[in-house]
């Protein structure tokens, strides 16, 4: 069922039915990702119709999860008014491309479909085209559907219809639904239960950073057992706060060091070198010098190797999160199995700490005072462990959701590469 791929001389171009604008249909590939072939050999196609803002980065998960079981994977997205530009900045995805979708009248859709003859359509509630879901099914392409939550105006008879919402979910081969509470409300609209596959939260990529095993085991035999924390991604103007943290919790745990990861590396030397005009025992990853007993503070200015020091500190506090909002997501330290401290800015994921913050997994810290304060009592090896726990916890939660979703998908995919 797999067809060629259209290629760049094939671009979609637009229809009158598609709506005006000569480039209301154009497609770009992902930087980095070499057009397909165009030829029989073309692997099969992933389609991905407008995944809304809050499962962007479930999709990206289920794509990398995909392609590592069909490595010839294709992908398709389409938003509705523009192509998805998110898709861009996923790394690790095979080929794909981002278009918009069809206007939802036959002639449109029916070229489109042509055009890409997809092999799988994963659909988000958010935006049901009927058209478009009819003549997919009827070309026997498998369809998904997943949802966390319906809608509202799908509980609406007069508004859309109970009759033509259940008629429109009964083309989807799957429906996946990410809470019982979801799936209960799908089966009272009168669908089969064979339909519904209740799965739990999707991964959102909590993919484990790596490190090299010998520096990570050449460094803890150097530090030799001494507490160590991290501050991971410090912006210049927080620097003064995580010192000052540092300078007060060493009153309490005298040996203790800490690993400062500049947000820039390129601060590194100067930082190091105020550092030491403060009196400070400073060690300077860039200049390949490496921790020694005194060592106090060791400043890591490399790229790349955010997962080393993880490994190597229990304990990290997010930088870019006590005013900046520019903190990572924090699912990267907790994959690995560490106790975070954060600032009260949590707006880059704040679902992510919301959920981290539940589990009891972080801790949240003001100032200077407050950071030396809970810097000393989660360094406690039994609280610190707790917190670990927690946050693998919350991290990886999603990750067996994620495998059901993809073991569906790979046999639908089966299906279509045999016809």
């Amino acid at each position: 069922m797999t067809g060629a791929d259209p290629g760049p001389e094939r671009a979609w171009t637009p229809d009158p039915e598609a709506g005006s604008g000569a480039g209301a249909r154009r497609t770009h590939a992902v930087p980095g990702a070499e057009a397909d072939s165009g030829t029989a050999a073309a692997g099969p196609l992933l389609w991905l119709h407008n995944p809304p803002p809050d499962e962007q980065a479930a999709a990206v998960e289920l794509i990398r999860e995909l392609a590592r079981e069909k490595p010839a994977l294709r992908v398709l997205v389409t938003g509705i008014d523009a192509p998805p530009l998110w898709v861009d900045a996923a790394r690790g995805l095979p080929q794909a491309n981002g278009t918009v979708a069809p206007a939802d009248g036959h002639r449109a859709v029916s070229a489109f479909l042509e055009l890409w003859r997809p092999d799988l359509a994963v659909f988000y509630p958010d935006h049901l085209p009927s058209t478009l879901i009819s003549l997919t099914h009827a070309r026997g392409t498998a369809l998904f559907l997943i949802t966390r939550d319906l809608p509202r105006a799908w509980h609406s008879r007069w508004r859309v219809g109970i009759g033509g919402t259940r008629r429109l979910l009964r083309r989807f081969d799957r429906i996946f639904a990410q809470s019982p509470g979801t799936a209960g409300e799908l089966r009272a609209l009168g669908l089969p239960r064979w339909q519904i596959s209740p799965c739990g939260p999707l991964s959102e990529g909590s993919a484990v950073l790596g490190c090299s095993e010998a520096e990570r085991d050449v460094l803890a035999g150097l530090m030799g057992g001494r507490p160590a924390w991290l501050a991971a991604g410090v912006p210049a103007a927080e620097e003064p706060v995580v010192i000052a943290g540092h300078a007060a919790a060493t009153r309490f745990a005298h040996r203790l060091l800490m690993i400062l990861a500049p947000e820039d590396p390129a601060r590194g030397p100067a930082l190091a070198a105020g550092l030491r005009e403060d009196g400070w025992d400073v060690a300077l990853r860039s200049d390949d010098e490496e921790p020694s007993a005194e060592t106090q503070i060791y400043v890591a200015d490399t790229e790349g190797e955010l997962g080393l020091w993880l490994r190597l500190a229990p304990v990290t506090f997010l930088g870019g999160t006590l005013g900046a909002n520019t903190g990572p997501d924090p699912y990267r330290a907790a994959a690995l199995g560490s106790a975070i401290l954060h600032g009260p800015a949590t707006g880059a994921y704040p679902d992510h700490y919301r959920r981290l913050s539940n589990a009891l997994a972080t801790r949240t810290v003001q100032d200077a005072g407050s950071m030396a304060e809970v810097l000393v009592d989660v360094l406690a090896p039994d609280r610190a462990a707790a917190m670990a726990r927690a946050a693998w916890e919350v991290s990886t939660q999603g990750t067996m959701a994620t495998e059901r979703v993809v073991r569906r998908m790979i046999e639908a995919l089966d299906i279509a590469e045999a016809v």
